[in-house]
């Protein structure tokens, strides 16, 4: 009897060490110094005491399509799913990060628009113990971004919440007010349908040329992208909303963060796909009679296999612009 009770002890031993191991694995402690270390990196025009809130990205976007110009009026927002801010060692140069460079700097978007205009850190996630404090995950940071608002105004604080109707994303309004063609476009539809399908209700009930169109990958996404940037092509818009999302699955796969090559490849991946829509973009005929706005920015970071929570790795953000954000909010 006694040597029976000796196994099941040492089975269940095992089994709570391999549980708290698995645990950990998945939701390792939080660097209390990330927030440092990625303040630290040469690379950003503003610091952790200025990070900028994540729903002021929208409202630069709203304030962009409202302040006159005498060119035609084009927005491509580029979504980058679960980029954590340490990730841009991959891609670019810095004085006191220490990482080898694995991007082609010539082909990279982010790069590309750092060197020829701004990158800023933000934020996701709300004002902690406020009613604006929402989880770090898709549906809540991508409204955030479309919206120029918090959960607890937009209705989207955690996944599988709907968005409220009275609360329109940017694409709608280029659409409502602006006359413009938009459109949204991702590799995944469950916290999309939820988040935006009210606002393509509203387009399809009041005559709007505003469409939501999923694809299964980034790679199909990109495709659907190029057509969507050609001059004549019947899927041209003016404006886009897509999210390159292979990064967020291949995080939760194999990990976030600059230890695991699979998500490094990934995002260096979606940031030379970026690259290259960009391009075709500059290559547009009608590009000098133009008056474009390109942000790439990210929904939230990500700690060890999961996102969702309030630590520094999940909450720090960033995004970069062709235009500065200080332009167009005070």
């Amino acid at each position: 009897m006694k040597k029976i009770n000796s196994l099941i002890i040492s089975i269940l031993t095992v089994a709570i060490v391999l549980s708290c191991g698995l645990f950990f694995y998945i939701f390792p402690p939080a660097n209390s110094k990330y927030l440092s270390l990625v303040n630290d990196y040469s690379f950003w025009l503003n610091d952790k005491d200025t990070m900028i809130p994540q729903p002021q990205i929208g409202q630069m976007v709203q304030s962009f399509l409202k302040t006159p110009s005498t060119k035609q009026k084009k927005v491509a927002f580029l979504g980058f799913d679960a980029l954590r801010a340490d990730v841009l060692l991959n891609i670019l140069k810095d004085d006191n990060g220490a990482n080898s460079l694995t991007s082609d700097l010539d082909n990279s978007a982010f790069a590309h628009i750092k060197n020829n205009g701004y990158l800023y850190l933000a934020y996701a996630g709300g004002e902690k113990g406020t009613p604006t404090q929402q989880n770090t995950s898709t549906a809540s940071g991508w409204t955030a971004l479309a919206t120029g608002t918090w959960g607890n105004i937009n209705g989207v604080q955690s996944n599988g919440d709907y968005k409220k109707a009275e609360v329109k994303s940017s694409m709608l309004i280029a659409s409502e007010n602006y006359n413009m063609r938009s459109l949204f476009t991702v590799s995944y539809r469950s916290h999309i349908d939820k988040a935006f399908n009210v606002d393509l209700e509203y387009a399809e009930n009041n005559n709007l040329d505003m469409k939501i169109h999923y694809v299964n990958n980034d790679e199909q996404m990109q495709e659907y992208l190029l057509d969507c940037v050609e001059v004549g092509n019947p899927l041209e818009r003016d404006f886009i909303f897509a999210i390159y999302k292979d990064s967020d699955a291949i995080g939760h796969k194999f990990g976030f963060g600059n230890n695991s090559k699979e998500y490094v490849n990934t995002v260096l991946e979606a940031d030379n796909m970026a690259y290259q829509l960009l391009q075709s973009i500059y290559s547009r005929p009608t590009y000098e009679s133009e008056d474009w706005l390109i942000i790439l920015a990210v929904d939230h970071g990500a700690l060890g296999l999961a996102h969702g929570g309030q630590t520094d790795e999940e909450r720090t953000v960033f995004f970069a612009s062709n235009k500065d954000f200080f332009a167009y909010i005070s």
